[in-house]
């Protein structure tokens, strides 16, 4: 084609007036319109997307990024030699030049292994209780979880306590609701509980004078005297007057649910440390 007869090659108009590596006129685009493109998945994640370039793979520069990472991976793996692994021997090749084991779990055993190998199991102390106990790992110093448990509940007990109160505070609607559920339950299980005949209030200041206006269980009376169930009414104990005594606010909350040898026995091993272990009823006086 001679520069007299060059024609453009989107809309053949003459272009011989313009520079001879010319192969468009000045009002055809230099690309065609890319129009409408189709909806396809992303080749990292299986989104579908529109994409805005016929050559696009991916949903997102994160996914594009996730792909050049992947493509750069496979290719220091394959220009890597295969090397052997340091926890199961097996060869493999390497995506990095410092692995040493074929997979994240066969590293994590290789390590726990060697951790119990060179680890210090000598019998020691409690360091809450003093009983010796053989650890199954160096850096254990309570015998157990109840111990471990109570060092950490005594250390952010405060804490606990002050954002209790300030949720309830915060929120006095949703404690009222809480509270109302609760007495419901209770009402429930007064029904259901055979010989539940319930408690005069001449019978219960009878027996409150026959323990001393003090808690049957502590012989203290801080927080008020409360009505304790020994045998609790959501386990089927009877709402009368043969199933209650007077309990301090402590010993009410910290008893809940349980019979007096399981409170008696939970106590001893959680508050050693604070309190001795709670006592049977104080007689009734004359």
């Amino acid at each position: 084609m001679t520069n007299a007869t060059r024609a453009c090659d989107r809309c053949g108009a003459d272009i011989s007036a313009l520079h001879r590596n010319a192969r468009r006129c000045k009002t055809c685009p230099k690309r065609e319109p890319l129009g409408v493109l189709p909806e396809r998945p992303c080749d990292i994640c299986g989104t579908i997307y529109t994409p805005k370039r016929r050559d696009s793979l991916c949903c997102s520069r994160s996914c594009n990024g996730l792909r050049y990472n992947r493509l750069y991976a496979a290719r220091q793996k394959e220009a890597e030699p295969e090397r052997a692994c340091f926890g199961c021997d097996a060869t493999f090749k390497a995506w990095r030049t410092d692995q040493k084991y074929c997979t994240p779990d066969c590293g994590n055993r290789h390590r726990a292994r060697r951790a119990i190998v060179y680890a210090d199991l000598t019998p020691r102390p409690c360091e809450r209780c003093g009983t010796v106990f053989t650890p199954k790992q160096s850096t254990s110093v309570f015998c157990s979880r109840l111990c471990s448990r109570r060092v950490s509940y005594a250390r952010y007990r405060p804490q606990r306590v002050a954002a209790a109160v300030a949720w309830g505070r915060a929120n006095p609607e949703l404690r009222r609701a809480i509270a109302a559920q609760y007495k419901a339950a209770r009402r429930a299980w007064e029904k259901l509980n055979p010989d539940s005949v319930g408690v005069d209030s001449r019978e219960w200041r009878k027996l409150v004078r026959h323990y001393r206006h003090r808690c049957a269980y502590c012989g203290g009376n801080q927080g008020g005297l409360h009505m304790d169930h020994v045998v609790p009414l959501s386990r089927g104990g009877r709402h009368a007057i043969g199933n209650v005594l007077p309990a301090c606010q402590g010993c009410n909350l910290a008893k809940g649910a349980k019979l007096v040898a399981e409170w008696k026995r939970d106590e001893a091993a959680w508050s050693q440390d604070e309190k001795p272990a709670p006592r049977m009823p104080l007689p009734l006086s004359a």
